[in-house]
């Protein structure tokens, strides 16, 4: 199974998309087009860390934004509720690359907070991944006439 971050994050919105499948998920800031009530996908500060051969551990730092219009009725208890929500949703949270596979991945660290009438929703998700590495084939083969005399 391949990770990637685009799974990673179309992953996430498929969790978000299950519970509130009217509201849009955007991974990037929109300068105008949003459509209210909706979420964002961003990445937090995140880490690669080497480890043997060529597998590295990945810890990813996410943050999930719930935006409404502002000063509604009952706009804090759908914060909430929400936030009820993703606590239950995202303990193991299936990742698919695509291929037909599906995993889980474990988040780590959850922790949300409002401000300005917005829901943060930050995580971690930490996972060992591999590196494909090329194979180099060789070419062509020399031969070594190389011998031990044998003195008599």
């Amino acid at each position: 199974m391949i990770f990637t971050l685009e799974c990673v994050v179309d992953s996430l919105a498929g969790v978000l998309a299950r519970q509130y499948p009217d509201y849009p998920v955007y991974t990037s800031p929109n300068q105008q087009g949003t459509s209210f009530p909706c979420f964002f996908i961003f990445f937090m500060p995140s880490t690669l860390e080497g480890n043997v051969g060529n597998r590295y551990f990945r810890d990813l730092g996410i943050d999930i934004v719930f935006v409404q219009q502002r000063n509604i009725v009952n706009g804090t208890a759908q914060i909430h509720a929400i936030a009820d929500y993703l606590d239950e949703a995202l303990e193991l949270v299936p990742y698919s690359d695509g291929s037909g596979g599906e995993a889980f991945l474990r988040t780590h660290e959850k922790k949300w907070q409002t401000e300005d009438d917005e829901l943060h929703y930050q995580f971690h998700i930490r996972e060992r991944v591999a590196v494909r590495q090329e194979a180099n084939l060789m070419q062509r083969m020399e031969d070594n006439r190389a011998y031990v005399k044998n003195e008599e």
